[in-house]
């Protein structure tokens, strides 16, 4: 495993961001000339550098007007960096300074030996359609299809209803033609028609 070392932005501008540290000597600051921009009035124009020194990574103010801190000292020269020390450029801008394993590219790889018989991909064969079952001889017939309940139990009642309608319309009809014949309606109703019409009833 190789180690690498990156910065991660805390605070700032660009919180979370991550800086990696691949280069022998790289500049921080306010100013596009710069490694690592950061764009914030805290940060001065050129603010600091870290440089690569016998395997030691060093940060050093290069004159900032807010000045850098490590874990809360302001530096007043050139400072060897340990990972998990936090930089601070002012007062809102700060950085981890992390370092990072990574996987090493000579690192040997075990790969199939040539000529062994590999294995055949597996495939994926779909299950068969679940056929319906063959009857043989007669085929069975289909049971007669069931009939809602309450269709059955309307229709004695619409019969009932129907007839007794029929009785009804009959005895009126019967009444009218009697009180018709035996000229009933003045004994009646004379008075109501007598209103409307006098001396039509005696």
């Amino acid at each position: 495993m190789a180690s690498t070392y990156r910065l991660v932005m805390r605070s700032g501008p660009t919180a979370g961001k991550t800086f990696l540290l691949d280069k022998a000597e790289t500049t921080i600051g306010r100013d596009l000339s710069n490694d690592i921009v950061i764009n914030d009035s805290e940060a001065s124009r050129n603010h600091a550098r870290i440089f690569l020194q016998g395997g030691n990574y060093i940060i050093e103010d290069l004159g900032s007007t807010n000045g850098t801190s490590v874990n809360g000292q302001r530096l007043m020269g050139p400072y060897v960096l340990r990972p998990g020390e936090l930089i601070m450029f002012g007062e809102s801008i700060s950085l981890l300074f992390e370092m990072v394993q990574t996987a090493d590219e000579n690192a040997t790889v075990i790969s199939p030996r040539k000529g062994a018989p590999q294995p055949p991909p597996q495939r994926h064969v779909p299950p068969a359609p679940q056929q319906a079952p063959a009857y043989s001889g007669q085929v069975p017939a289909q049971p007669p299809a069931a009939q809602p309940a309450q269709t059955k139990k309307r229709r004695p009642i619409m019969i009932v209803i129907i007839v007794v309608a029929l009785l009804l319309l009959c005895a009126c009809v019967a009444g009218l033609i009697m009180i018709d014949q035996s000229n009933a309606w003045c004994s009646w109703l004379g008075w109501a028609f007598n209103m409307f019409s006098p001396g039509l009833c005696p």
